[in-house]
């Protein structure tokens, strides 16, 4: 049986989490956008895997306000009978609790490998369905060698050289206002949603180390731009990057990929989370083959949900 307990006896059960989003402080920064917060583990007094959510609108929600969300562990190697067990009491847990919906969205596999896929098979084997899965893209900075393998990809990057474009960082305010605004305009010009403001991402500096990024032309024109955060697990994440219209033709994001992977390589990073390439499972042709193209390997991310019907539960 699952029960509720406080924050800081989770926290002696779990005191590092496996990603920051499911950390305490990136839960505490935005639980007002949910009902209630739940940390859950098994009875028995010696937590071994658990789960923070939030209770909106009668749904268990694991993420409530993040790119995807997921259990902690105590280790990688964790039987699966015990996930079985602790997903099925899951259920029991909402069924008690009148919820109608568990919706769990699981971190790619760079954040955990070996606990997600026994997680995927007990969810599957227990009843959960899995909706289409988004491909989601990351760049192993291990083996980036400080040039793209693919030849127009090199060539592009140099064009934008001889075009004269350069990449800094920034930590002026109106100038990250200037980045966020550039995003903001690209995602609305191919009818992509921006989840975030400029001041929640600023307010999310407090939590990591928030990186903001410009490519320029010669004459100071800004023409792309990204913001990543830098993770302590050896990650950095892609919250948004793009350009305009005048970047695009002067290969404005071939300059700011090649800069951006050299970057986190010399600050020791391994990996570079680039999120999906898709929306609701549906792939964006052009997004995935530019990311693929500049050295990112496609997999797999995972959404389950269940719904409880009164007695029993079904998927969707």
């Amino acid at each position: 049986m699952l029960i509720e307990i406080e924050k800081s006896e989770y926290g002696k059960y779990f005191p590092v989490s496996p990603h920051p989003y499911i950390s305490d402080k990136f839960i505490d920064l935005n639980c007002h956008k949910v009902d209630k917060i739940v940390r859950l583990v098994e009875d028995s007094g010696t937590a071994i895997m658990g789960l923070i959510a939030g209770v909106r609108n009668g749904a268990l929600l694991s993420p409530f306000s993040a790119p995807f969300g997921g259990f902690h562990f105590k280790k990688d190697n964790i039987y699966i009978s015990e996930i079985d067990r602790f997903v099925n009491s899951l259920k029991a847990y909402a069924e008690s609790r009148d919820l109608r919906r568990i919706e769990i969205i699981l971190p790619p596999f760079i954040y955990y490998g070996t606990f997600n896929s026994k997680v995927i098979s007990s969810l599957i084997r227990n009843g959960y369905h899995n909706i289409i899965p988004e491909i989601t893209n990351w760049i192993d900075l291990t083996v980036f060698k400080d040039d793209f393998t693919q030849k127009n990809s090199r060539e592009y990057y140099r064009q934008a050289l001889r075009n004269g474009l350069q990449f800094c960082t920034t930590a002026d305010e109106s100038e990250k206002k200037m980045v966020y605004d550039l995003v903001a305009q690209n995602r609305a010009r191919f009818g992509r949603q921006i989840f975030m403001t400029f001041d929640e991402i600023i307010a999310t500096g407090k939590l990591w180390p928030v990186d903001f990024f410009k490519v320029t032309t010669s004459a100071g024109t800004l023409v792309a731009s990204a913001i990543f955060y830098r993770f302590d697990s050896g990650v950095c994440y892609a919250v948004f990057w793009g350009d305009n219209e005048e970047g695009r033709p002067l290969r404005a994001m071939d300059l700011l990929a090649f800069n951006l992977w050299s970057y986190y390589k010399k600050l020791g990073f391994r990996h570079v989370d680039l999120g999906i390439s898709t929306e609701g499972g549906i792939p964006n042709e052009g997004l995935l083959r530019f990311k693929e193209s500049h050295e990112a390997t496609s997999s797999l991310r995972f959404k389950f949900i269940l719904d409880i019907v009164k007695g029993k539960s079904c998927s969707s």
